[in-house]
């Protein structure tokens, strides 16, 4: 019988929550945990998010290690000319496979520091929550499941697990439901085609019951993923005020919540994004975003890495070297909350790291104040941004 070992790289822990381990890896790890109850109970208070010490088994000298690893990837991906910006720094080790909590808690205590936010109470990240209004008018709270009337005479939708799916059907006459997700809400959606749509926060979405025979097209405000149901005879729209996407069987992320912008991201398939008042078409290939300037009118093709741009969906916040400001329109939309800045010049610092968005919000914020030399201060529903002094 092999020996067991008394520490282990994080490295190793954290790809075996996502099951990517090599059979080598995975002989260090039954290694570990055969070592030690302390071992085990560390591993099972990482993989359920809960506090972590990192003194149980996890090498003192994994952190410098790993920060020197994530500065070496930040710094390859610089080289990429695919970016708006060059990143200017990744913190999200174990924070992409674990419960962010896990991970502060690991950096703050191997570090012997505290951090700067002020906590009034804890704030609790959005939850699968969505308002339904019918065309005539009825309105439905969806936060049970159950099965809910479309407003077509015999025709139901049910309501499961955070997603409201239709019944495939089509009709000459088309009666739109809206769905709203309010703020510290997401959902997700069936269409009568079998088209999926996940519905990020502050997003609106107006869609018939049941589609035509000509088209089919949506009206959306917000942000929401598509996974389009292909079918030749039958494109599928998207409208946003004066942008419209055609789709052609395809997976692609929609964005209206940036201030004056309108951005589509191609993940695969094709697009054709329109402006209806001037009539400009530009075609869309995979790993693509297009940006639309609203005030200009003008549309902006550039190629991406298009995870940056859909790992919402997935449960995570993605930051790409963007401004506090940005950062906290997206916190504050997730986690229902307000924002008040001291001074105008904290809104322009910035900020790269990928982190859970089910984290408490203020271990967010934590991680931030790490790189970004700024403070937060939590009260009640209301964020604080100033300078560190």
């Amino acid at each position: 019988m092999k020996e067991s070992i008394e520490y282990i790289d994080w490295e190793i822990i954290s790809k075996s929550f996502r099951e990517e381990l090599t059979g080598e890896e995975r002989e260090k790890l039954e290694r570990w945990l055969v070592a030690s109850e302390k071992h085990r109970f560390f591993y099972e208070r990482a993989r359920v998010g809960g506090e972590t010490n990192p003194a149980e088994g996890v090498d003192r000298q994994v952190l410098q290690v790993r920060k020197k690893e994530l500065m070496r990837k930040a710094s390859k991906m610089n080289e990429k000319k695919i970016y708006r910006k060059p990143l200017r720094f990744m913190w999200y080790a174990a924070a992409i496979v674990l419960p962010l909590v896990a991970a502060i808690g690991m950096w703050l205590s191997m570090r012997g520091e505290k951090g700067e936010v002020v906590v009034a109470e804890r704030v609790q990240p959005g939850s699968g929550r969505v308002i339904l209004e019918l065309n005539d008018g009825r309105t439905y709270f969806l936060d049970s499941i159950r099965s809910v009337e479309t407003g077509v005479e015999g025709s139901f939708a049910k309501a499961e697990s955070k997603s409201l799916v239709y019944e495939k059907q089509e009709s000459e006459e088309l009666v739109y439901n809206k769905m709203i997700v309010p703020r510290a809400g997401e959902y997700a959606l069936t269409l009568s085609d079998g088209t999926r749509v996940w519905l990020n926060s502050e997003t609106e979405i107006r869609y018939p019951v049941a589609f035509g025979k000509d088209r089919r097209t949506v009206f959306l405000s917000g942000e929401a993923y598509f996974e389009v149901e292909k079918d030749e005879n039958k494109p599928f729209y998207v409208v946003l005020d004066d942008v419209e996407v055609k789709v052609y069987g395809t997976s692609f992320n929609v964005n209206s919540h940036y201030r004056g912008r309108v951005q589509t991201t191609l993940v695969e398939g094709k697009v054709g994004i329109r402006v209806n008042s001037t009539g400009k078409e530009r075609i869309l290939l995979p790993n693509q975003m297009a940006e639309y300037d609203v005030k200009k009118r003008e549309i902006e093709v550039k190629d991406v890495e298009t995870y940056y741009y859909t790992a919402w969906r997935k449960g995570e916040f993605v930051f790409q070297d963007e401004t506090i400001e940005e950062i906290m329109d997206r916190l504050c939309r997730w986690y229902g909350m307000e924002v008040f800045y001291e001074n105008e010049h904290v809104k322009e610092k910035h900020f790269s790291g990928i982190i859970t968005r089910f984290s408490n919000v203020t271990d967010i914020l934590h991680l931030i104040e790490e790189t970004a030399t700024v403070k937060f201060d939590v009260k009640e529903n209301i964020i604080t941004v100033s300078d560190l002094k």
